[in-house]
């Protein structure tokens, strides 16, 4: 999900076991505004470990179907994605060296990884909510590897004849 349509979650939009989430609204600049894509009302999934953690987050939430799950100092407004990224993730990243990283680049990791364990493209696409081009030619990258092991097969498949 992009950091925007995360932020402009309320307890309604996610499933009462924490598996699914629905999208169809997002904050940008501090409004709410609709997705970016016109992937609007798109669900998403949300794999078990992840769904164990948000149940225990909408705990703390409530069940006001209103509430943001994740309010700013002033609980009736979501938090901003710049307070998000300067006070919480930049400096735990500049620990790990990854202070250059930005939500971009974690999105287009979530891409290759994906791509890589080999999960269907459309569903990976259909998850992020774009289609499958932009997913493919934007955000997902080869590795090193993956690159150096076409090649060899290549090679070989050449060679051999």
């Amino acid at each position: 999900m992009r950091p925007g349509e995360i932020l402009g979650l309320q307890r309604r939009h996610v499933s009462e076991d924490g598996t699914q989430i629905t999208v169809n609204q997002r904050v940008y600049r501090g409004l709410i505004d609709t997705p970016k894509t016109d992937a609007a009302n798109r669900t998403v999934a949300i794999p078990p470990t992840t769904a164990a953690y948000l149940r225990e987050w909408l705990e703390y939430v409530g069940a006001n179907p209103d509430a943001w799950l994740f309010a700013s100092e002033n609980p009736a407004k979501p938090i901003w994605r710049d307070n998000v990224w300067y006070r919480h993730m930049k400096r735990r990243l500049k620990k790990v060296g990854l202070e250059w990283a930005n939500f971009q680049v974690m999105r287009r990791t979530h891409a290759s990884l994906g791509h890589d364990a080999g999960i269907d493209p459309k569903v990976s696409a259909d998850q992020r909510g774009h289609g499958i081009g932009v997913s493919l030619d934007v955000y997902t990258q080869s590795s090193a590897k993956k690159r150096a092991d076409a090649a060899e097969r290549l090679e070989n498949a050449v060679l051999v004849a």
